[in-house]
């Protein structure tokens, strides 16, 4: 009996428990075997690729605070050791371009972002207003043919562009950076698509209470068309306050530059020593403001106008 015994109970004996680190390394950090290692892994690549991302923007923000000496030092220093302001003075004075009006610059910009997105936001919402709820001769024809136009690259036009705003007499003028921008098939497109998604019931109640086609657009559309409306806003806002081809093809005189054509004069100007890549950081850092403000303000609306389309399929 007890020799029955020990045969029986002699393996469980011999048998060697699981380590106590490795059941810890199975139980919490890979739960699902591979599955879990795989997620690591996507973790680690979703990580470098952030950082891949953001190093350019932290060079740009350290050699905008480093001083004049320091930025051109070679090998480049990625460490800030002493804080300078004096890129910014410089390209807020416009320092050794004979007093350039940098103020007048950001005023530039600022007007034309912004009566660019208003005008952007009331046409192309009356236009995809008209062809989403609207019918007229001819309609899907004339939609076909605005969206082709999208499928034409920019550059193939601008020289036309160019020459029928020069013999307008628009050059060097706030027109000449706002009539053309005002029309975009893709804003039409989108309002147009979004439109589509509105239900027909509240247009027809509103007509049965006697609401004008204005009323229906003013007071039914707009409203419910926030969300596409906050990111075409946003698109259009950083278009126009970043555009440099176009301004700097058509303004002649550096009182009505933007600030992307004001900031390479500057850039290549200054106190006729070359390039001076502190104030072009400062200036990059400061031109971005605008649009990280206009981001952080229609946030919501964007990321709502973003999904819905996702949600309602």
């Amino acid at each position: 009996m007890e020799g029955r015994m020990r045969m029986v109970y002699a393996p469980t004996v011999r048998q060697h428990p699981t380590p106590h680190l490795s059941r810890l390394l199975k139980r919490y950090l890979f739960p699902e075997g591979w599955g879990s290692f795989l997620q690591y892994v996507a973790f680690l690549l979703v990580l470098l690729l952030a950082v891949i991302s953001v190093f350019p923007l932290y060079y740009c923000i350290i050699t905008s605070l480093k001083p004049p000496e320091e930025v051109a030092t070679v090998p480049p220093s990625l460490v800030l050791r002493r804080v300078s302001l004096q890129s910014y003075r410089d390209f807020l004075e416009g320092t050794g371009v004979a007093n350039a009006p940098v103020s007048r610059w950001f005023l530039n910009s600022t007007v034309v972002t912004i009566v660019n997105t208003a005008g952007v936001l009331l046409i192309n919402s009356l236009a995809g207003y008209s062809f989403a709820r609207k019918q007229f001769p001819g309609k899907q024809v004339l939609f076909a043919l605005i969206i082709s136009t999208m499928l034409v690259p920019g550059w193939s036009t601008i020289i036309a562009s160019y020459a029928l705003t020069f013999k307008m007499g628009l050059h060097d003028t706030y027109w000449v950076l706002i009539l053309p921008a005002l029309a975009s098939p893709f804003a039409v497109f989108l309002v147009r698509q979004f439109m589509l998604t509105l239900p027909t019931e509240l247009f027809q109640a509103a007509i049965v209470d006697g609401a004008s086609e204005f009323q229906l657009w003013s007071r039914i559309a707009i409203p419910l068309c926030k969300p596409v409306l906050a990111v075409l806003g946003l698109f259009t806002i950083i278009g126009s306050w970043n555009d440099f081809l176009w301004p700097l093809l058509v303004l002649n005189k550096s009182h009505m530059y933007t600030l992307p054509v004001g900031v390479s004069v500057i850039m290549y100007q200054i106190q006729g020593r070359g390039p001076d890549y502190g104030i072009a950081m400062s200036a990059a850092i400061l031109m971005s403001i605008v649009p990280i403000v206009a981001f952080l303000l229609m946030q919501k609306q964007m990321v709502q106008g973003l999904t819905i389309g996702a949600l309602k399929g």
